[in-house]
């Protein structure tokens, strides 16, 4: 635990959350107040609730300092997909015929669960719109360690637990190679069918039931957004926008401590600049993707606070079209994934 980087309050302007949790409601096994508890006692500041085909608009707002974002968990014949934005759960007519454009006509977007779980993988991929993919899934780690028969490393994670509950989740996560490729592939095509179609987004799913313990998901990683909080109900709806717009950032903060990641281009176009505050960069390594394919790695000098990691692009000329997100490690284990952004 004291290897482990400490873990400072959000940076101002910033909210940390968890995607992806289940109450009571559907087959979790806390209520909203032990989840919310839960949120609050590890440093989050709003929690996207998505029970299985239930959704209680009513409990959307602030509850004890965390604001609580209602969404629902589909299961579909090709796949599970969280609704966002839906006023209501879809009926079973609309879970078995069109989901994908039945949530999109609600005025709701689709986001893709676990779509490599061994017993619940995604197969519609050309069924309907959707708006982002989970590329980190504790319900898909936790699957993969029981297909393989994992023992030892439930083991670890058992004796672990005790002492630092974000490292035993994070033992057992499973390598998100294989979903980022499916992002990039899909997000080509998405590019060449429609240069135009917004960009997709990418989401670290807690997908947390409250086993071992919600703190112990919530404490691993958690999705950041760019929002200033009001106190009002409204606030849903900015991180809402914000997690779907590609504002968010995924850091497994079990991992390391960052805070503040931004990704943008550079004013003179040449280059794109990677920002973020962490009390040590020391075993950090940042690549840099271009529409999927790697085109630059970063090692910076240890430092402590804010830092700024450059790329610039090929020739010192202005940076090609195409569609650019990082990728961290922390000791060579995943660390940060920012969406991308694009360049025209």
């Amino acid at each position: 635990r004291k290897a482990r980087a400490p873990r400072p309050p959000p940076a101002r302007g910033e909210l940390r959350g968890a995607w992806h949790v289940h109450t009571t409601r559907s087959d979790g096994r806390g209520t909203l107040d032990e989840v919310v508890a839960a949120a609050r006692d590890a440093g989050l500041q709003f929690v996207v609730v998505s029970d299985h085909e239930a959704l209680a608009p009513e409990d959307e707002g602030w509850h004890d300092g965390v604001l609580v974002v209602e969404a629902t968990e589909t299961s579909t014949p090709f796949g599970h997909v969280v609704a966002l934005g839906v006023p209501r759960a879809l009926s079973p007519e609309e879970r078995d015929s069109d989901p994908l454009r039945t949530i999109r006509a609600l005025g709701g977007e689709a986001v893709i669960a676990h779509p490599f779980h061994p017993a619940r993988p995604f197969t519609g991929w050309d069924r309907g719109p959707w708006r982002g993919l989970e590329i980190v899934s504790n319900d898909t780690s936790w699957g993969e360690t029981l297909a393989s028969n994992a023992w030892l490393r439930i083991a670890r994670a058992v004796l672990t637990l005790p002492f630092d509950r974000a490292a035993a989740v994070l033992s057992l996560e499973s390598d998100p190679r294989p979903e980022l490729r499916r992002y990039d592939q899909e997000e080509g095509a998405s590019r060449r069918a429609d240069p135009r179609a917004p960009l997709r987004v990418l989401f670290c799913s807690a997908d947390a039931h409250g086993y071992p313990s919600y703190r112990a998901a919530f404490e691993a990683f958690s999705m950041r957004v760019p929002i200033t909080p009001t106190g009002a109900p409204s606030d849903a709806r900015a991180v809402s926008a914000a997690l779907l717009d590609g504002r968010a950032t995924c850091v497994l903060d079990g991992r390391a401590a960052a805070d503040d990641v931004r990704l943008s281009l550079t004013a003179d176009g040449r280059g794109l600049e990677l920002a973020l505050d962490a009390p040590d960069l020391s075993r950090a390594e940042f690549t840099l993707f271009q529409d999927g394919t790697p085109v630059a790695v970063r090692t910076p000098a240890a430092r402590e606070g804010a830092a700024v990691i450059p790329f610039a692009c090929e020739g010192g000329e202005r940076c090609a079209p195409g569609d650019y997100r990082v990728e961290a490690t922390w000791g060579g284990l995943p660390w940060i994934f920012t969406n991308p952004i694009r360049i025209e």
